[in-house]
């Protein structure tokens, strides 16, 4: 299993010779970064076979690139169905051996009242959880869902002791924290803030934008 970091808040996973992209290609919203050039032409030489967005937020979704991907493959995304520009849908795809779902889930804070959210479950040989923007609280002691190998976070589950408490509590091997800004630009503290919640244990993966983790 692959899982390169191709935006902000996103990545591109090849699981048992299936590729997803997930959040993958983004615009910039500072701090955050958008995806990279260099990356956006690799996606788009070669489109995966799946493509997910959680919601519409610019540093997690371009349009611009959605109509493309479905312009060229004809796909349909995984996502809430209200993403501007392309056409999406909720539900579950399966390729080869691999099964993404989406779970209609809650965006953090205020936004959980007026944005539609989406978090995925990517279920091979290994079953991976792509959160995206939603509150940890959603998945507090949740027994219907399969058991992460891999969990990919944003920094509200590991910035707080309730968020790293409920991350701790899914039981995953790995966690892959997303949605971090270069630590010379962080001017809201989330590297600190991560720093001190964690302790920055061996099992979490905080990869650089163009970054390959194999596991």
């Amino acid at each position: 299993m692959e899982i390169r970091r191709t935006a902000n808040a996103g990545v591109l996973l090849k699981l048992d010779g299936v590729s997803i992209l997930m959040d993958g290609v983004c615009r910039e919203v500072k701090p955050y970064l958008a995806t990279p050039p260099e990356e956006r032409n690799k996606i788009c030489e070669s489109y995966p076979d799946v493509v997910c967005y959680s919601h519409a937020h610019k540093d997690h979704y371009d349009p611009t690139f959605a109509a493309a991907y479905q312009k060229q493959t004809g796909g349909v995304i995984l996502g809430p169905v209200d993403l501007p520009g392309c056409t999406s849908s909720m539900d579950c795809l399966t390729v080869e051996t691999v099964t993404v779902s989406a779970v209609q889930s809650r965006h953090i804070g205020g936004a959980g009242k007026t944005v539609s959210h989406a978090s995925f479950i990517v279920k091979g040989s290994k079953c991976i959880w792509f959160l995206g923007d939603s509150s940890p609280l959603l998945w507090k002691n949740r027994t219907d869902l399969p058991k992460p190998d891999v969990l990919i976070v944003p920094y509200a589950y590991t910035t707080t002791p309730t968020g790293w408490a409920i991350t701790q509590g899914l039981g995953a091997k790995k966690v892959i924290l997303l949605h971090m800004p270069e630590i010379e630009n962080d001017t809201i503290g989330l590297w600190s803030a991560t720093k001190s919640t964690t302790g920055m244990p061996a099992e979490l993966l905080i990869p650089d934008m163009g970054e390959t983790i194999i596991l």
